[in-house]
């Protein structure tokens, strides 16, 4: 209770794990004051982190294989040197990695080369270093690698999305990379949810378009909406060792 015309004490703690750069938190504080029962305290600063990740602590892998470069980092520390004393990834089967000395307990680069075929994938380099104050420091890696045959898209959703709505369809491109003609030599789902039909895609374009059309009949019955996931598997004489997946999601509300 703070008497009129008294003071009091209000403790706010604000956790700053993870922030850089300029920062803007609020906190609202509530009383019994009839005039003014409400009110907002503003707390702004600048953290300045003792590693700094130049440009970005996220690296993005995106189109062919043949075709991606090498990206790197910088890291560099604001103020205590420190020393780099481990480096690992759970990607070491998608990319690899190496951290060269700029200058010694002030800047390292970190090279990094994507060895991912096709697919996708998503993890982190983790940089361990002999400061307290900072003993990780983690690069986002991720990538999205097109091999010879792209799909588009991955996943899909098919039925009757609305009530007052006709059942909806969809349709799924499958793309020559390198502008060859290939065969679609097999697709694997279960029939008793859709249908896919293909036709080649018009002159000039090398592929397919396959449509899926729903059975929504084979639903169970209910006033309940109901979903099914069917998982459509493609192989082409392109690359015969792959199987490549759509996720198929049949919907009826």
């Amino acid at each position: 209770m703070i008497p009129p015309g008294g003071e009091g004490k209000i403790e706010i703690k604000v956790n700053l794990k993870g922030f850089s750069g300029h920062i803007h938190k609020s906190a609202s504080v509530f009383s019994n004051d009839p005039d003014d029962p409400r009110i907002t305290l503003v707390i702004k600063g600048k953290i300045t982190s003792l590693v700094e990740i130049k440009p970005s602590s996220t690296l993005l892998f995106r189109g062919r294989a043949d075709q991606l470069v090498q990206k790197s980092v910088d890291v560099v520390a604001t103020s205590k040197p420190f020393q780099i004393t481990k480096v690992d990834s759970n990607l070491d089967d998608k990319i690899t990695y190496q951290v060269k000395t700029i200058e010694a307990g002030k800047q390292y680069k970190l090279n990094v080369k994507n060895q991912a075929k096709e697919g996708s994938y998503r993890g982190y380099i983790k940089i361990s270093t002999d400061m307290a104050q900072r003993p990780e420091v983690l690069i986002h890696v991720a990538g999205n690698i097109e091999g010879a045959i792209s799909i588009r898209p991955q996943s899909i959703m098919v039925g009757k999305l609305r009530p007052d709505q006709p059942a909806r369809s969809a349709k799924v491109l499958v793309i020559s990379n390198l502008n060859k003609a290939f065969e679609i030599t097999n697709m694997t789902y279960d029939h008793k949810f859709i249908d896919v039909s293909k036709q080649p895609l018009p002159q000039g374009k090398t592929g397919y378009s396959l449509e899926i059309v729903p059975k929504l009949e084979n639903l169970p019955s209910g006033t309940k909406p109901m979903q099914q996931k069917v998982k459509l598997v493609i192989e082409t004489s392109a690359e015969p060792q792959l199987k490549q997946e759509v996720k198929v999601y049949l919907i009826r509300r």
